[in-house]
């Protein structure tokens, strides 16, 4: 024990550490964005660096050379960035930088910033570093510090207003590869119909199926990852519009990593991407052996921030890669595992399984064992599988002969039995209950909602309906080291109770007396 409580501690300076080391030389986003620093490493090609990374203030060399050679600051890219071969600005400094090697890109590196500096300097205007001084860019106080912009999220707001803006021209973002073409440089194209996420294709952190696979692997080779694509769609069709005195987006990093997110709340009225999406779906395979299910594909628009949450490979519907036996475009996950699993973030029960770590479901979730579907049975599976293309309608309970309280006594050697307000608890389950069509819809009977404390009782198999067993009818007051698995009376009571309050941030109870008066003993001298 000595040694766990040690190693604890180790651990928990440990982190604490690395927390105020980085909280220390962590920039300020003032800082960041003001200056609207870029930070030059390219650990990719050299590893650990001998002099640190250059953190270059990219709005001060906008702001000069368009003051310099008197042009606008969005038609000054061309003193630093090239263009690719649709006329693009591509934001790498170094051209092919992902085909050059680490000595190579340096000595770019350096010629290039000298020979401006240099030019500069000779016609006597005020500019960087004139000779090959490390320390002049590479700054010893830099070296430990960090920083990163926050992630842009591109929502269905800010979706919503780039297609009214443009006319409902999805051409403008969207494209594919032409891979039936035979030439070297594959097209850009588009198609009406094939409009998918930029993430599908783009984010090399994810393994794709066949089909996206050679796509992937020709932006691979074209070093466009999602970092460089957005910036190359994104920037260059604001520039152009900017060219042009249209308004338009931003062209600096801090207007677009701004690091504010809308919410669900937010985002509920917008309205969604239209691909022929159904409002309601009924998700049936044929020859499946359960019944179909009712899919409210609208429901699950609103309460999402994406499509990408469910439609992880491509905008399709999952049976056109997941069939029952499994295939190779779904990775031959077969369609059952595919809704079912528990540890996929993508399937039904392993998103509505997740939902369920909310403070307000937790409470209860805490104490009920997830469900496994490989030993499902009728109760759990017909809640779903109704076979009926009817909308899915929620229920409100209304809870008639539950005890307004309950006396809790087998438990009173020093303390004065327990009112518990039974009615009033059940009450405030039911009301945050039906705050969710997804928990009203699961929840729809009194056993359901009872099951957050009996969780070990069914409603089939009580003598009297909803009058479930007693805890004490499972957990008995003394300890029996034949049964660990199931704790004392006292200790399943205050294991309940306390972790229910503590999940939903209740305030009380803190102390005992706060649920229990203590007993007053009498003087038996006297």
């Amino acid at each position: 024990m000595k040694k766990l409580i040690f190693i604890a501690t180790l651990i928990g300076l440990s982190l604490w550490s690395i927390k105020l080391l980085y909280s220390k030389n962590s920039l300020p986003n003032e800082f960041l964005y003001k200056e609207n620093i870029i930070s030059i490493a390219h650990m990719e090609k050299f590893g650990k660096l001998e002099y640190g990374k250059v953190f270059f203030k990219h709005k001060l060399h906008v702001d000069s050379m368009s003051k310099i050679l008197n042009k606008t600051p969005q038609t000054v890219c061309s003193e630093c960035h090239f263009k690719n071969q649709y006329g693009e600005y591509s934001f790498d400094f170094i051209e092919d930088i992902n085909k050059r090697e680490a000595e190579e890109i340096k000595n770019l590196y350096h010629i290039k910033c000298l020979d401006c500096h240099n030019k500069l300097s000779a016609q006597k205007k005020k500019t960087g570093p004139e000779i090959l001084s490390c320390r002049d860019c590479h700054k010893k106080e830099n070296e430990k510090k960090l920083f990163t912009y926050p992630p842009v999220e591109f929502d269905f707001a800010l979706h919503n207003k780039h297609e009214e803006k443009n006319q409902k021209d999805c051409s403008l973002c969207h494209h594919i590869y032409d891979l039936e073409e035979k030439t070297k440089e594959l097209a850009l194209v588009y198609e009406k119909g094939t409009e998918q996420s930029c993430y599908y294709c783009h984010d090399f952190t994810k393994k794709r199926g066949p089909e996206l696979t050679k796509i992937v692997n020709i932006a691979k080779q074209r070093n466009l990852n999602l970092e460089k694509s957005f910036h190359l769609l994104c920037i260059n069709c604001h520039l152009e519009n900017k060219n042009q005195g249209k308004d338009t987006g931003p062209i600096v990093c801090a207007e677009c990593h701004t690091g504010k997110y809308k919410t669900l709340a937010e985002l509920k009225e917008v309205p969604r991407p239209k691909v022929d999406q159904p409002k309601t779906a009924f998700l049936n395979i044929e020859g499946a052996k359960m019944k179909g299910v009712t899919f409210m594909h609208d429901f699950h628009e609103i309460n999402n921030k994406n499509c990408r949450i469910c439609h992880h490979e491509t905008l399709r519907a999952c049976k056109d890669c997941h069939d029952l036996k499994g295939k190779e475009e779904g990775g031959f996950v077969n369609i059952a595992t595919a809704y079912h699993s528990l540890s996929s973030p993508v399937s039904c029960q392993g998103c509505h399984g997740r939902l369920k770590e909310k403070v307000e479901c937790i409470s209860c979730h805490y104490f009920i064992p997830p469900e496994k579907t490989q030993i499902a049975n009728r109760e759990i599976c017909n809640k779903c599988h109704t076979g009926k293309r009817d909308s899915i309608k929620t229920k409100i309970q209304n809870f008639k002969n539950v005890p307004q309280e309950v006396i809790i006594k087998h438990l009173e050697e020093n303390f004065e039995p327990v009112k518990m307000p039974h009615l009033r608890m059940i009450q405030k389950l039911n009301e945050i209950s039906n705050r969710s069509n997804l928990a009203n819809y699961f929840h729809g009977s009194n056993d359901t909602i009872c099951r957050g404390c009996h969780h070990k009782s069914k409603e089939e198999a009580e003598a009297q309906r909803e009058k479930p067993p007693l805890c004490i009818s499972c957990h008995v007051s003394d300890f029996n080291s034949k049964d660990i698995g199931r704790p004392r009376l006292q200790s399943a009571y205050h294991g309940m109770c306390i972790k229910c309050h503590e999940t939903l941030k209740l305030e009380k109870p803190k102390k005992c007396t706060e649920c229990h008066e203590r007993k007053v003993r009498k003087n038996v001298y006297n």
